[in-house]
C-alpha cells in the first residue's frame, strides 16, 4: 500500500486546491463589493464604521459585503498560515512549494493595506485597479502551486518545439494585456463601487475596444497552437495528447469568456453578467498557466511505502 509521495501528499494537493479556489472567491466578493455599490459599506480602516470593527450596529446590506470580503481575506491568511505549516518539514526538500506557501499568504496583509488605501481615497479609481493585480498574480501563483504538488520540483524541460513555446508564451502575455484592459474598462465604466466614487476619467468605448483587440490576437495565438499540436500528433502523439488537454481547455474558457464579454456589452453592462465575467478571469489566468507550464516537463515523484526512504524522481526514458 502506497501513501503518495514523501515531499507531496494528498493534504498539500487539497490545500494548494483550496488556495486557487479562496483566491479565485476573493477576487469574487472584491468584485461584488464595487457591482453592488458596497465599496464604502465600511466607511473606515481597519474599522468598519463608528470605530467598530463588526458592522453590527449599523448593519445594512452594503456593510455586509464589504465586511464579508473582508473576513475571507482573514480566512485566506489562515489558510495559508495552515498551508505552511503543512509544509514547514519538508521546506528543505521542497523549497518551491514553502516559498509558494509564503508568498501567497503574504499578499493577504498587502491586499488588506491596498484595500484600506481604496477606502481612505473614496474609491479612487486607480487604487481600486491596484487593488485588483496582486490577485490576479496570486490566481497564477495558485495554479503553478497546484501544478508543483504534482510533481517533483526539479527544474523544468523544454518539451514540443520552440514554435509552440514561444506561442504559448504569448498567449500567456496577452492574457496579462487582457486583464489589465479589462480593469481600466471597469474604471471608465459604470460600477463604480459607490455613488460618490469618480472614475479613472477614460473612454469607456475606446477603452472596450482596446480590451478587445488583444483578445482576437489571443484568439489567433490558440488556433496556432491547435494547428502545431496537430503536427505533432504525426510524430510525437503521446505528447501532444498531454498538451492537448490545457490547450483545448484554454480555447474554452476563452471562447467562454469573450460571449460574456460580448454580452454584457450589448446589453449595457448588467453587474451579474460582469460578476459571471469576473469570475472568467480567474479561470482564463489559471488555464493560461497550466497551458504555459504544460510546455516544460518536470520529472514526477515514485509514491513510496509507508516508512520508506525519500522517493526518487522518476527517469525519463532515454
Amino acid at each position: 500500500m502506497t501513501t503518495g509521495t514523501r515531499d507531496t501528499t494528498p493534504l498539500h494537493r487539497s490545500l494548494a486546491w483550496a488556495m486557487l479556489a479562496a483566491q479565485s472567491l476573493i477576487v469574487l466578493t472584491g468584485a461584488l463589493v464595487r457591482l453592488t455599490g458596497s465599496g464604502l459599506g465600511c466607511a473606515e480602516w481597519p474599522t468598519c464604521n463608528d470605530g467598530a470593527l463588526v458592522p453590527y450596529g449599523d448593519l445594512s446590506m452594503h456593510s455586509a459585503i464589504e465586511f464579508g470580503n473582508r473576513l475571507l481575506g482573514v480566512a485566506l491568511g489562515l489558510l495559508g498560515a495552515v498551508t505552511i505549516l503543512s509544509l514547514w518539514t519538508s521546506r528543505r526538500r521542497r523549497p518551491d512549494l514553502f516559498w509558494y506557501a509564503v508568498g501567497l499568504t503574504a499578499v493577504v496583509p498587502v491586499q488588506a493595506v491596498l484595500g484600506g488605501v481604496s477606502v481612505l481615497t473614496e474609491l479612487n479609481p486607480w487604487i481600486v485597479a491596484a487593488h485588483f493585480f496582486p490577485s490576479a498574480a496570486a490566481v497564477v501563483a495558485s495554479a503553478l502551486f497546484v501544478r508543483r504538488t504534482r510533481d517533483s520540483g526539479l527544474p523544468g524541460v523544454p518539451v514540443g518545439s520552440r514554435a509552440q513555446r514561444v506561442l504559448a508564451w504569448a498567449a500567456f502575455a496577452l492574457v496579462c494585456i487582457v486583464v489589465v484592459m479589462g480593469v481600466l474598462v471597469t474604471g471608465a465604466g459604470p460600477h463604480a463601487g459607490d455613488e460618490i466614487s469618480a472614475r479613472n476619467g477614460l473612454d469607456t468605448l475606446l477603452m472596450a475596444r482596446l480590451h478587445a483587440a488583444p483578445v482576437w490576437a489571443l484568439c489567433a495565438v490558440l488556433i496556432g497552437l491547435l494547428v502545431l499540436n496537430r503536427r505533432q500528433a504525426r510524430t510525437e502523439p503521446a505528447e501532444a495528447r498531454r498538451m492537448l488537454t490545457p490547450l483545448l481547455t484554454t480555447v474554452g474558457v476563452v471562447a467562454a469568456q469573450g460571449v460574456v464579454g460580448y454580452v454584457q456589452f450589448f446589453t449595457g453592462v448588467p453587474w451579474m453578467l460582469v460578476a459571471v465575467h469576473i469570475v472568467g478571469i480567474c479561470t482564463v489566468l489559471a488555464a493560461a498557466t497550466w497551458l504555459l507550464d504544460a510546455q516544460y516537463r518536470r520529472p514526477g515523484l515514485r509514491p513510496v511505502p509507508q516508512g520508506a526512504d525519500a522517493p526518487e524522481p522518476m527517469r525519463e526514458p532515454a
